[in-house]
């Protein structure tokens, strides 16, 4: 086993420690492996500590937390002490760091959140590092439990039986070639489902791993405590992840493949994919956002017309009048040749006379 008490500044420790210390679970090679992408997300932010146009701007500034061990404790404290507000947390951690530096706390609490839950709270004045995932902060006057809790609110919209359900068609391939909706990834759950209609852009949190992980971390005989994030917003996540990008469906498999995405590739995968919006407590509200975009929005182009089945009779009707039309157009062109041509033919006909 590598030695947690390595610094930060130095390569990670093993891939097992981590998903001990954070998740409670003691997994396989291949468990792991499909978690790689999680790892590569924890070495960036441990990088992102050290990037500003100086040392002095740099987060790692002036940060008590400085080697794998303290980021484990940290985890440990915020886990045992969900129930907590920051003051108490930062008086719980004075006696280990031996500092009393407000700013320096709160960053080493901020960064243990982000590594462990995904989350992105961050500093304002560094939120630019992660231009993809959206920085929240937490106030001193609430409990980790009630600000994690807050920012993943549940819905405000009751359901009709026609609302309730959703097309067959909901799925993010078939978004994108009718409406040209594009992808962002984000690192930041909370920013998961997050539509911009100007910019025809949607943000999915596309680390699957890592929460089937939670998940697994709340029945684990290893996790004292269950997890910050309540099990129906993972469930649901991993739910809407089915949902959007079907792993039985050709055009997602060929989409998820441009992106460079394989999470479609890990499960367990859901028997049914569900087309029951009540099936959505927390991520309902987008979803509906969502489906009024994408199937209230016309086409913007030719191809993405010939695409379009959200309504059958329309696209037909669309079609079939189209082809008369054209129809039509070559017939009148024609008559107008011919009259032409008979004018030109009697034109000829006089002068020889």
């Amino acid at each position: 086993m590598t030695s947690t008490a390595v610094r930060l500044t130095e390569r990670p420790g093993s891939r097992g420690q981590i998903a001990h210390a954070f998740f409670g679970l003691d997994l396989g090679d291949e468990q792991l492996d499909a978690l790689q992408k999680y790892f590569v997300y924890y070495s960036e932010e441990l990088e992102l500590l050290r990037k500003g146009i100086s040392k002095d701007s740099w987060q790692s500034k002036g940060l008590p937390v400085t080697t794998y061990e303290d980021i484990f404790h940290l985890v440990d404290v915020l886990r045992h002490n969900h129930q907590s507000r920051r003051p108490e947390l930062r008086q719980c951690l004075t006696s280990r760091f031996r500092t009393s530096h407000v700013t320096g706390l709160n960053r080493s609490i901020d960064l243990a959140i982000r590594l462990w839950l995904m989350v992105n709270t961050q500093d304002l004045e560094f939120a630019g590092l992660r231009h993809e995932a959206t920085s929240v902060q937490w106030d001193d006057e609430n409990t980790l439990e009630d600000f994690v809790g807050s920012l993943f609110p549940h819905s405000r919209w009751q359901l009709t039986a026609q609302s309730n359900r959703l097309s067959p068609f909901f799925t993010v391939a078939f978004m994108q070639d009718v409406c040209g909706l594009r992808i962002q990834r984000t690192t930041s759950l909370h920013d998961h489902l997050q539509l911009d209609r100007f910019r025809k852009e949607l943000k999915i949190f596309p680390y699957k791993c890592h929460i089937k992980a939670l998940i697994d971390s709340h029945g684990s005989g290893n996790a004292k405590q269950p997890p910050l994030i309540p099990l129906k917003v993972l469930r649901e996540t991993k739910l809407s992840l089915d949902l959007l990008f079907p792993f039985w469906h050709s055009r997602t498999v060929a989409l998820l493949a441009k992106e460079k995405q394989d999470f479609h590739e890990h499960g367990p995968f859901e028997a049914i994919r569900t087309l029951t919006l009540s099936d959505f407590d927390h991520w309902r509200d987008r979803l509906l956002d969502l489906h009024e975009e994408i199937f209230q929005a016309p086409p913007i182009s030719w191809a993405q017309l010939w695409r379009d089945r959200r309504n059958p009779q329309q696209f037909w009707t669309f079609w079939i009048a189209m082809v008369i039309l054209i129809l039509t157009c070559v017939a009148t062109v024609a008559t107008i040749i011919q009259a032409w041509a008979s004018l030109k033919a009697l034109g000829v006909s006089s002068r020889s006379a």
